[in-house]
């Protein structure tokens, strides 16, 4: 199975620096370009996919629609909830400056704020439950930062962790074959070549 998890174009949180998590936060106007300049990217490139997986959040459904329209495709589209953003619990709606350096204390629990650990173990559960349905399928991900981390944490731990940089509308491209998760690519943007 090939992932191409690509995370949601901007929303006036992500612009304003403001941890969103569960709450569903629109795509703003340059979020909705970020999406169909990716979408432009993907079928200029000769991307083709099976199926769209996405988040059940309203910023990841919309960012996989645009990119189906850009890319003039109509393809299934599996609304997978064990793929939505990290809980943030009640650092949502925080600055991400003043938040950031606190959840990323190696370690760090409170109660309602889903841990490094519980985050990485529902996506490596997703994945798993993702192959045994899908296991020969090119899966576009659209979803999150901490969601396409975590694929990156799961396939090289000593390269990547939450501190690793995503833009939003990038892709990152994995292989997995229901045991060994790998990256291909990671952080391409609709700019590059």
């Amino acid at each position: 199975m090939r992932i191409f998890a690509i995370r949601h174009g901007q929303t006036d949180r992500n612009l304003n620096r403001i941890v969103q998590g569960w709450s569903d936060q629109p795509l703003n106007a340059n979020g909705i370009t970020q999406a169909i300049q990716i979408g432009q990217h993907l079928k200029n490139h000769g991307y083709r996919f099976d199926r769209i997986v996405s988040s059940p959040l309203s910023r990841t459904m919309r960012s996989a629609e645009i990119i189906q329209q850009e890319m003039g495709t109509n393809l299934p589209m599996d609304i997978i909830p064990q793929f939505i953003e990290r809980d943030f619990g009640v650092f949502e709606g925080t600055s991400v400056d003043e938040t950031m350096p606190i959840i990323y204390q190696k370690g760090f629990k409170q109660a309602g704020y889903e841990h490094d650990e519980a985050l990485l173990q529902r996506i490596d559960q997703a994945l798993k439950s993702l192959y045994l349905q899908y296991p020969n399928d090119d899966i576009l991900l659209s979803c999150h930062s901490h969601v396409t981390k975590s694929l990156l944490i799961l396939s090289d731990p000593q390269n990547y962790n939450f501190q690793t940089w995503l833009n939003n509308a990038s892709m990152c491209i994995f292989d997995y074959d229901g045991k060994t998760l790998i990256t291909l690519a990671y952080n391409i943007e609709a700019t590059q070549k």
